[in-house]
This record gives structure tokens, C-alpha cells and sequence, in this order.
């Protein structure tokens, strides 16, 4: 039987060596983050914007995801049905009613970055991120802002006072100076933890930070059991891939355009499944993950061929023909191999849907957090304007409150520990093989062994934490899919092939005082 992981409630490192004061501290600066940033900014709330890389790095620069379709309203009992039984209503509703509202916010900031081009432009991830990025410059450039924009500087762990409310962040910069914010709001938006699975279209900067901060600082992680993936992600040869490279994601737009899956031999591979391969895309991911299994040593090609040039240079495509060719393949002129990858994390840190989590002063949004909106898998493309509606709602909220929120006492060092030594990686994603489509309580059960059995005490550097984290948030991602002994949504439990009524529940994870992961589920509202 699998043993419980024992995590650190703090990560052990030397004095910081400066000591810096915001009025909130948002970590991460993709959709969810500067949009929260934009909001606070404008309402002169002192605030620092903390990101790792630079405003161009990150999930929603490289996102697949589109606004197009959130520009009116939705059908809210379909929307809940996509929720397959697990969607939180009130959160739901208030991603509905908020998305159009937020589309027409972001349409307005790209008329703004490019008025040559009223009207025409794409709500890609791309091209929003570039909005976002050249709206938050603006702002922090201004005379007298009171946003300060730090760059290559990573959050390590959120400071909590005697009391447990947030006193701030612990960041570390690239040159390896470590920094205290004291401030008593924190917002974490730093993406999900993708590069625990062996196979993910995120970048290499999604290690889990955010969920495993708020974790050791006392915050319940959510639905962690789910996430989504690409059906068709590209299946690079291993003399073409490089390590922790984003798999490049075919996408419905490229099916739409005439694309078809076909064997080794060219012909049709998933005839069975109808309306071309159109289904939604948990039920194509589980078709191409079958067909593979059952065509052991055989390969799954998505045919572009008969697309025309002309498809294939306008967008979407033409970006996804560049990735493509940048990688020495070329899928206008031969199929390309495909496998299922994983693409976001469903579950994350869990707030209400204005953010709040339950350590005071902890808020998140985008995919680092979980309102249960999305349920079990939530409405199509629902990720980028999750985010966008997450960060906008945080903003907001804390453009109101910011000012009434009492400062907090001195930083306490919760229970220290050491860092995974960045060698173990390969390890941590070898557990994440557990965890895919299909899963089963053995092996669910040794990949949870696995993770207790790597060590610890290795010190604080960007390696070691990127293992560190992605031990702790595997390790919660392990533990709710043991909790659940259903198949439901993306994933199959094999050895418990239905869905159960009784499982119309939430499982929630957290850390007890000692470090110790507990699991418990509740109904859903």
C-alpha cells in the first residue's frame, strides 16, 4: 500500500538579502495575473507584478485557445452538462455571465496596441498576451504608477504571519538573490504543473509552483484528479525532440479544415467515431489513446496533405505549420504522427469565484486556481477565458477591498525542509505516467510510492525547486485520483470502468501542521 508524502510547510533557504513592501504581490504575469495587475494598477493600489521570465513567457503566450466564441452568451444547462455531473453552478454562472464582458475588454486593449487593423484582430493566447504585455507596460511605465514590474524573479514560498494570514512572498531572482515581499495580499497565478506527465504541449516553466506555494502555506488544491489534453498532439521521434519541449498540438481547427487520422497505411483509423472525427475532445483523446493500444509498435498519422496551401497559410494553421517546420517536420506535405499530450490542469488552488482561497490574504486565478466551473472538463476552449474572467475578478475585487485589509503581523517560519535534488526529475515524470487517460489502482498506488521515496534535502536552487514543486503538486494529483474510484471526464479508472452517482463530489487536498497530505471529498453545491 502506497505511504503518504511528507512535504516541507516552508522550503529552507538563507536570509533573503532585500526586503521589499507591495500592497499585493500578483506571481505570475500570463492572462490571469496581468489582467488582476491591469485592475489593481488603474484603481492606484501599490502593487508588484512578480513573474519568472519575461510578459511574453508562459502558457497563454503559446496557447491554442480563442476568445471568438465567448463574445455572447452561453447556453448555461449545456455549459453544466459539459461539467459531467461535477461543475460548481454558482461558480459556472459567474464564468458565463462575466466572459462576454471580459471579450469585450480584450477586443477593446488589441483595437488599442494596433489601430491599423480596426476590427481584424485574432483572440488567439498569442495575440492576447501581446495585449495584455503592452497594456501592463504602459501602466507600469507611467509617472507616479504604483505598479512595479519585476521580471526573472520566481516565487518560492508565500509568508504567513502567527495568526496564518499571508505576510508576503519569498521570491528568488535569476541571479540567485532571494527577496521578501512584505505585503498582506498575495494573488497566484502561475500556471499549472504539466511537466509532471512525460508528454504536455505547456512550456517549461509550468512545474506546479503556484499550487505547491499554496499548499505549504496552508490553501486546499481542488479537483486535482482532472485535467484536459490535445488528442492530437505531434509524436516527435526521439532524434527531433528535445528535452521538456512543449509537444505541438494539431488542433479541431486543423480536423475542421480537412484533416483525417489515418494508420500507417493511409487509411481512415477512427471511422467508428462519426461526424469526422468531431467529437468533443475527451472522447477523441480516449479514442486515440485506444487505438494505440490496440495497434501495439504501430503509429496514429494526422493526414494534412489534401488541405490546399492556401489553408494552410492563413491562421490558425500558418502558425501551426511554423512550429511544425521549426521541428523538421512538415505537415502540408506528409502525415504527421500523433498521441494524446497533456494540455492544462483542471483542477488547482481552491477559491471562491472571487478568488479568495482559505488562507486569508491568498487569492489565485487562471489555471493555477480551481472554482469547479469547469467540473470534470467544462466547456470547449473554456481555458484562456477562464483565465482572463479569473484575474479580471481578483482585480476588481481587490481594487475595492485592498485598502481595508489589516497589515500582517511578522513572517513565522512554518515546519523548513530541503528541495528534491533537481537530478530526481526524471523520476517525478515517470510517476506522472500513472496519471494519464487510462489509470489503475497499482499503479496509481507505486506511483505514489515513487514520489514519498525521493529525497529531500538539496538546496534552494531554480532546478531544485522546479522538482520540488512538481514533487508535492504530483503527489496531489496521485492522491485524488486514488480518491475517486469512478471513471469520469477525461480519465478512465480501469479497474472501476463506470461513473457513480455517489461520486458527484469534489476531493479537495491539503497539508496537516506536520506536512502530512490529507484527502477529503464533499458534495457539490
Amino acid at each position: 500500500m502506497a505511504t503518504t508524502i511528507r512535504s516541507a510547510r516552508q522550503l529552507g533557504a538563507p536570509e533573503p538579502g532585500l526586503t521589499r513592501r507591495a500592497r499585493v504581490v500578483v506571481v505570475g504575469a500570463g492572462a490571469a495575473g496581468s489582467g488582476a495587475a491591469m485592475q489593481l494598477a488603474a484603481a492606484g493600489v501599490d502593487t508588484a507584478l512578480v513573474t519568472g521570465g519575461t510578459l511574453l513567457d508562459g502558457a497563454t503566450a503559446i496557447s491554442t485557445g480563442r476568445l471568438d466564441g465567448w463574445a455572447g452568451p452561453h447556453d448555461p444547462e449545456e455549459a453544466l452538462r459539459r461539467g459531467l455531473g461535477v461543475a460548481d453552478r454558482r461558480a459556472l454562472s459567474h464564468l458565463l455571465r462575466t466572459a462576454p464582458l471580459v471579450h469585450a475588454r480584450v477586443a477593446e486593449l488589441l483595437e488599442r496596441a494596433d489601430a491599423t487593423r480596426p476590427g481584424r484582430h485574432e483572440t488567439t493566447g498569442h495575440q492576447v498576451q501581446r495585449g495584455l504585455a503592452s497594456a501592463v507596460r504602459t501602466l507600469a511605465g507611467r509617472l507616479g504608477t504604483r505598479l512595479r514590474l519585476e521580471t526573472g524573479m520566481r516565487g518560492v514560498d508565500v509568508l504567513t504571519d502567527d495568526e496564518g494570514r499571508v505576510a508576503g512572498l519569498r521570491a528568488l531572482r535569476s541571479d540567485g538573490a532571494l527577496v521578501d515581499w512584505l505585503a498582506p495580499v498575495v494573488v497566484l497565478a502561475g500556471g499549472g504543473a504539466e511537466q509532471f506527465w512525460p508528454r504536455t504541449t505547456a512550456p517549461v516553466t509550468a512545474t506546479g509552483d503556484a499550487a505547491a506555494m499554496a499548499l505549504r502555506a496552508g490553501a486546499e488544491l481542488r479537483d486535482m484528479e482532472f485535467t484536459a489534453c490535445a488528442p492530437t498532439a505531434v509524436d516527435l521521434p526521439d532524434e527531433l525532440a528535445l528535452p521538456l519541449d512543449p509537444a505541438i498540438t494539431l488542433g479541431r481547427e486543423l480536423r475542421r479544415a480537412g484533416a483525417v487520422l489515418v494508420d500507417g497505411q493511409g487509411r481512415p483509423a477512427l471511422a467508428g467515431l462519426g461526424e469526422d472525427e468531431l467529437k468533443p475532445s475527451d472522447e477523441l483523446a480516449m479514442a486515440v489513446h485506444d487505438w494505440l493500444a490496440g495497434h501495439a509498435g504501430q503509429r496514429l498519422l494526422l493526414d494534412g496533405t489534401r488541405i490546399g496551401e492556401s489553408s494552410w497559410a492563413a491562421p490558425p494553421l500558418s502558425a501551426t505549420l511554423a512550429a511544425c517546420r521549426a521541428h523538421g517536420i512538415d505537415p502540408a506535405r506528409e502525415p504527421v504522427p500523433v498521441r494524446p499530450a497533456v494540455q492544462t490542469m483542471i483542477g488547482g488552488i481552491g477559491v471562491a469565484p472571487d478568488g479568495s482561497s482559505t488562507v486569508p490574504g491568498l487569492y489565485a486565478a487562471g489555471e493555477a486556481a480551481c472554482t469547479g466551473a469547469r467540473g470534470a472538463a467544462g466547456p470547449s476552449n473554456a481555458g484562456l477565458v477562464e483565465a482572463l474572467v479569473g484575474g479580471f475578478t481578483v482585480g476588481a475585487r481587490l481594487a475595492r477591498t485592498a485598502g481595508s485589509f489589516d497589515e500582517p503581523g511578522a513572517p513565522v517560519e512554518r515546519t523548513p525542509g530541503g528541495c528534491v535534488p533537481a537530478a530526481a526529475r526524471p523520476r517525478i515524470t515517470g510517476a506522472g505516467r500513472a496519471v494519464g487517460l487510462a489509470r489503475e489502482h497499482t499503479e496509481l498506488a507505486r506511483a505514489a510510492d515513487e514520489l514519498v521515496g525521493l529525497p529531500t534535502g538539496a538546496p534552494l536552487t531554480g532546478a531544485a525547486l522546479s522538482t520540488t514543486n512538481l514533487r508535492l503538486v504530483g503527489a496531489a494529483v496521485v492522491a485524488a485520483a486514488r480518491a475517486r474510484p469512478e471513471s469520469r471526464g477525461w480519465h478512465r479508472r480501469t479497474d472501476h470502468p463506470g461513473t457513480k452517482d455517489a461520486w458527484r463530489r469534489t476531493v479537495r487536498i491539503a497539508l496537516d501542521d506536520d506536512g502530512r497530505m490529507r484527502v477529503r471529498s464533499t458534495p457539490i453545491p
